[in-house]
């Protein structure tokens, strides 16, 4: 696993330095633009974001090749899985999965969301809209990595889909849940854990 530290300047709209209250789970994420490198990615979050008054980052971001950029510190908030549209199957702003998960950080968006007690991660994609086999190894390394470094288990990993219900996210595994599914085994093998 090749993690890059690069981690973003302090700024309000992609690095606030606000610490993390509590880490409950590890929120996967995809680049929507094919064949988008990770620093290009990390490049947007530095100085797009900041320019535009955007608010966008994560934790880290996960190259075509396997390379793991690392943004934010992990007892930082990334700005990666807020929101303020209604989840279309409850009504309410965070879905039913995301309030029962996450408890506090998204029963109230008034006062605070789910970026507050996740870690983001953001998956590049290939120019057919896949992760390559090298982003997804990495994804499970890191994944692993953060499980025992945060005493969290499989069943805390979770999609921007899973917390906001209306965002394709990531698309890849919203279209194949199956895919997903499989992700979290390679994970479970990682950590020695009995399927």
């Amino acid at each position: 696993m090749n993690i890059i530290q690069k981690l973003l300047s302090i700024n309000p709209f992609s690095r606030s330095g606000r610490r993390l209250a509590v880490c409950k789970g590890i929120v996967f994420h995809y680049v929507g633009v094919a064949n988008q490198k990770a620093a290009n990615v990390w490049n947007y979050f530095e100085k797009d974001c900041p320019a535009d008054k955007h608010y966008s980052s994560a934790h880290y971001i996960i190259d075509l090749i396997g390379d793991i950029y690392h943004a934010v510190p992990d007892n930082e908030v990334a700005w990666h899985c807020g929101s303020s549209a209604k989840d279309p199957a409850s009504g309410r702003i965070y879905t039913d999965w995301a309030r029962k998960k996450y408890g506090f950080y998204a029963n109230d968006p008034a006062i605070t969301s789910p970026n507050y007690c996740t870690i983001g991660i953001e998956l590049c994609i290939d120019q057919q809209g896949n992760f390559t086999p090298e982003t997804l190894q990495a994804a499970v390394e890191l994944a692993a990595k953060l499980i025992e470094e945060n005493h969290l288990t499989i069943d805390d990993i979770g999609t921007h889909n899973l917390i906001v219900g209306w965002k394709d996210c990531p698309h890849p595994w919203v279209k194949r849940p199956s895919l997903f599914e499989e992700f979290k085994d390679k994970v479970k093998e990682k950590l020695g854990v009995l399927l």
